[in-house]
């Protein structure tokens, strides 16, 4: 073979080198674009995964996990544990555990406020502290999330907070009286019931109540005399000198009278204007 010949050929096996360096560089260049579009299309909000995972199945584990273990028991590893899945996985949908936390309050809480302009004001008002003391029965563990927690605030629901709004304007609160007469709402709609449904002692909560059941009988009457007289109606049905929460002793009569005094003050404000 002529030197000119072996020139040749050896620029041709370089550049069919070439040729295959570059086409096989293009595809991994190809696909690192389609993976790394893939992962961004799993992250959009409200996306599902290719396991099937979702923001909406993992709030709905989330809430079954805090329902039995409660909001102290409660980890993404476990929410992530019972859906068969690596936490991060879950991390794909929500950034963090306060994240998700907002989250279950947002849901607990999606339908709690009725659609203004069907019932009077004091009846919306009943309704709405109705729901949500029905909810918080119904999740007992969020309560604490509801009265205890800011990290509710990042579940701030617009429509409701303007439901709210629009029913008071409608009643005729004047402007001035607007913030006050919201936050009295909001504090019927939670305080009474987070308080109710407070959270039982998890160490030997039989044991508990027995020794507070013990240490409410023997209250001396001789040194608290009014206490005394009406410990038989309050043991066990009063805050404070109760053993039990509102799953297995309800307090509905003082729900009631809590919720007519609220209104009665609203409509005492409202009538002073």
């Amino acid at each position: 073979m002529t030197t000119s010949a072996r020139k040749a050929t050896r620029v041709g096996k370089t550049g069919t080198v070439a040729k295959a360096r570059g086409t096989g560089e293009g595809t991994g260049r190809a696909r690192a674009d389609a993976a790394s579009q893939a992962s961004r299309t799993r992250r959009k909000k409200g996306g599902t995964t290719a396991s099937g995972l979702s923001k909406e199945r993992i709030i709905a584990a989330a809430i079954e996990q805090i329902d039995r273990n409660g909001l102290m028991g409660f980890s993404l590893r476990d929410v992530a544990r019972s859906l068969g899945v690596y936490p991060s996985a879950v991390y794909w949908h929500v950034a963090t555990r306060d994240d998700l936390l907002a989250s279950v309050v947002e849901a607990t809480m999606a339908d709690v406020a009725p659609e203004p302009g069907k019932l009077s004001w004091q009846d919306w008002l009943r309704e709405l502290f109705s729901r949500c003391r029905e909810v918080i029965r119904r999740h007992p563990n969020v309560a604490q999330l509801l009265g205890g927690h800011l990290v509710a605030n990042a579940s701030l629901s617009p429509g409701m907070i303007d439901r709210i709004l629009t029913v008071l304007v409608a009643a005729g609160f004047k402007d001035d009286q607007i913030v006050d007469m919201y936050n009295v709402v909001i504090a019927t709609m939670v305080g009474f019931s987070t308080l109710e449904f407070a959270s039982m002692p998890t160490d030997d909560p039989a044991g508990w109540a027995a020794q507070l059941q013990e240490k409410v009988s023997s209250i001396r009457a001789l040194e608290f005399p009014t206490l005394a007289r009406y410990l038989p109606a309050m043991a066990n049905r009063s805050f404070i000198v109760r053993w039990q929460n509102g799953i297995d002793a309800a307090m509905d009569s003082s729900f009631r009278a809590y919720v007519e005094t609220a209104i009665a003050g609203m409509e005492r404000a409202l009538a002073r204007d």
